[in-house]
């Protein structure tokens, strides 16, 4: 069946009064949730919770949206919040090992006290460059001899004692906050008994002192970790993960004498105890020779719970030789990796081992059905960004033409986009422009919806100015045989829109069937083709009593020079083919989009909108004539939301728009004949189109027929 649509189904209607207030500022009071924000995101919001309540391994968090979703910065709020009720992990700090230098001593304290702990004994150290010659009574001097102190000698009795009382000092002061005293206190025996059996170091020349210096600095602490500003569970962001940036390193040095200096944490260590939260489009970037070092050592860290820090070239095989070799640290942290859906389906396909971890998934939907509740959230959820960004407040009509845009960029009268971060932008243009004291109406949310497709229509023009300027041939006017305007639809990645393409059909006698000229050359994708086949079925179908058709015939987008994938032009090309095989025009100012399948029945397609405005504009420039439309499926009427002008010249019957729901609807519409029924025999009547059709399809087996006999031999 065919129909022709009214203004009214050519976008929806949001009436303001029916939202409930004058404007946003009116709604300032019932913002009280913090989960406002999760519009339309009721499954994600529980799939979180559950996975930061879930402690036991394995419970890691993968996150699937698509940018603009909110699913970065809602994670990132909710988390925070849940981990301000968690404890603060304690401070972490290395001690030299002084009887295994290359395995330094890890030393934990109360958060915030790490720092504390550095200062005081960076004071001891610069105390004994000091204390220790005058304790032991050294003159140092360049004539004096290096004297030698032995462990049971009066001065290294003096000296031991001094440092026990020193270091008992220390201990004092920091002994509260100590989680490993009996690491503390091994360390700093081990440490009097360092300077004792090292005490004559003290005795030599001035030029001891960057000795000195370097035999105390092995006193210092190395603060890995220090959660100082810290009100709760750390939440640890890294948009820009590496080796070093994740696992930490070994910093590199001259020499490789055992530094337990040089030890440095990353960012796995510093989310210890709360949550890390990455992009999985930056681990899957790391990709070397087939392998993927980052994700593999990431899936090791998941699966042992421990941290091994290393040199960060280890992964790559550039790593300097290093004796330090610090024992593994224990981990216990929530990874949260955020990820597209086309990353995600990528990631199960070539490592599904390490989605093993990732046990809660957490899927933002891309729209929502739309409701009057649906529409109050999105109200209040504009009210709140308005007061806390200092933007004017918008008045109903305005936030209605808004909701209505997300009605557009979803292409679905009852669905809306939930692309808030997306929407966000248009908001702010709109306000900026009226005075802060003024509210913002229709007309500037109109103007701003202008001013955004005027930024990216320069290539939607230049494909236009070159059918106006002739270069590409495309008639919006009178009837031609084989020729009909299909509707592509260019996506550029900022922009996307529609324009018309001339496609045409040749036939004549032979056996090749239908030739698709661009698949011929390349310049088709998997989608094309198998709509074409499904024409070339469908054809030969409808027409038995000929079979098998004596039929070569091409089919090809004129002038069209980067490829066609997709579908729905199968129905246009139908159309060609038929009007070239029965000699019958058609009318050029209907435009055609749609798919078929092997029934005939006409099936939704893509970018509808797009199409239909790409058609409308070059007719408006060219002329509407009251003739000139586009025939689309009718499984897409949901989703035609069509700008005001458009609506209006419908209205006017400047331009119109059909829908069918099988493909013999339109041929009907584009010949001005009906499209005829088969009788028992598979013979179609005169004077409709399949009857012309079936004629010319005669006629060329006639041909082809003669044109196989074998010719009689001539005779004297």
């Amino acid at each position: 069946m065919l129909s022709k649509l009214t203004a009214p189904q050519l976008n929806i209607s949001i009436d303001p009064t029916s939202l409930g207030f004058a404007s946003t500022a009116e709604l300032l009071t019932e913002i009280d949730s913090d989960h406002l924000a999760w519009i339309g995101q009721e499954r994600a919001l529980s799939a979180a919770s559950f996975g930061l309540r879930m402690q036991q391994p394995g419970y890691h968090m993968l996150v699937i949206g698509e940018p603009a979703s909110g699913r970065t910065s809602l994670l990132k709020s909710v988390v925070g919040q849940m981990l301000k009720q968690q404890p603060v992990p304690p401070d972490l700090v290395y001690l030299q090992n002084f009887l295994l230098p290359e395995k330094p001593l890890l030393l934990r304290l109360q958060a915030g006290k790490g720092a504390e702990l550095r200062q005081l004994l960076e004071q001891f150290v610069r105390r004994q460059l000091r204390t220790i010659p005058a304790l032991l009574q050294i003159k140092r001097s360049p004539e004096r001899q290096p004297e030698t102190l032995h462990g049971d000698s009066v001065p290294a009795a003096k000296l031991k004692s001094f440092l026990e009382q020193e270091l008992a000092t220390i201990r004092e002061q920091i002994l509260p906050n100590l989680i490993d005293h009996a690491v503390f206190e091994r360390w700093s025996a081990r440490l009097v008994q360092e300077v004792v059996d090292n005490a004559d170091l003290f005795a030599t020349s001035n030029e001891t002192d960057d000795m000195l210096e370097a035999f105390l600095g092995r006193c210092r602490v190395n603060l890995l970790l220090s959660h100082d500003a810290l009100g709760g569970a750390p939440i640890v962001y890294d948009d820009d993960p590496s080796h070093a940036s994740l696992f930490g390193g070994i910093e590199a040095s001259a020499d490789h004498l055992p530094d337990f200096m040089r030890l440095k944490a990353g960012n796995l260590l510093r989310a210890n105890g709360g949550a890390l939260i990455l992009h999985l489009e930056d681990i899957l970037a790391d990709q070397q020779s087939g392998a993927n070092p980052l994700l593999e050592k990431l899936g090791r860290v998941l699966r042992n719970r421990k941290l091994q820090i290393e040199d960060s070239g280890s992964a790559s095989g550039n790593a300097a030789l290093s004796t330090l070799t610090p024992d593994a640290l224990p981990l216990d942290f929530k990874l949260i990796l955020i990820a597209s859906r086309d990353d995600y389906y990528h990631l199960h396909e070539e490592h599904p081992a390490f989605l093993e971890h990732f046990r809660t998934k957490v899927e933002f939907a891309d729209n929502a059905r739309a409701t009057p509740a649906l529409y109050r959230q999105l109200a209040i959820y504009l009210a709140r960004y308005c007061a806390e960004s200092g933007l004017p407040h918008f008045t109903a009509a305005a936030v209605s033409r808004l909701l209505q845009v997300l009605h557009e960029w979803e292409e679905d009268q009852a669905r809306v986009n939930l692309a808030l971060g997306a929407w966000l932008p248009l908001v702010q243009e709109a306000a900026a422009l009226v005075a802060d004291d003024q509210l913002v109406d229709v007309a500037e949310v109109e103007l701003a919806l202008a001013a955004m497709r005027h930024r990216h229509s320069y290539a939607e023009e230049q494909i236009r100015d070159s059918i106006l300027d002739g270069e590409i041939k495309i008639a919006v006017t009178g009837q031609a045989v084989g020729r009909i305007n299909g509707l592509t639809h260019i996506d550029m990645g900022d922009a996307e829109f529609g324009s018309p393409v001339q496609i045409s059909a040749r036939c004549h006698p032979g056996r090749q069937g239908v030739i698709n000229i661009d698949r011929e050359v390349k310049l088709t994708g998997p989608q094309h083709d198998k709509g074409m086949f499904i024409l070339q079925h469908w054809l030969a179908a409808m027409f038995t009593p000929q079979a098998p058709l004596s039929l070569n015939a091409s089919l090809v987008f004129e002038q069209e020079y980067h490829g066609v994938e997709g579908d729905s032009a199968s129905c246009a090309e139908l159309y060609a083919l038929l009007s070239s095989l029965s000699g019958l025009p058609l009318s050029q100012g209907i435009a055609v989009t749609g798919a078929l399948n092997q029934h005939g029945d006409v099936l939704p397609i893509g970018g509808i909108n797009e199409k239909i405005e790409g058609h409308f504009r070059l007719c408006e420039k060219l002329g509407l004539n009251g003739e000139q439309g586009v025939l689309l499926p009718a499984s897409n009427l949901r989703h035609v939301l069509l700008h005001q002008d458009i609506i209006n010249a419908v209205t006017n019957g400047m331009f119109h728009i059909y829908a069918m729901e099988h493909v013999l609807d339109g041929i009907a519409l584009l010949t001005d004949l009906p499209a005829g029924v088969a009788d028992a025999d598979g013979a179609y009547p005169d004077g409709t189109v399949l009857g012309h059709a079936q004629q010319g399809l005669q006629v060329y087996r006639d041909i082809y027929q003669r044109n196989q006999q074998p010719q009689g031999l001539a005779h004297d």
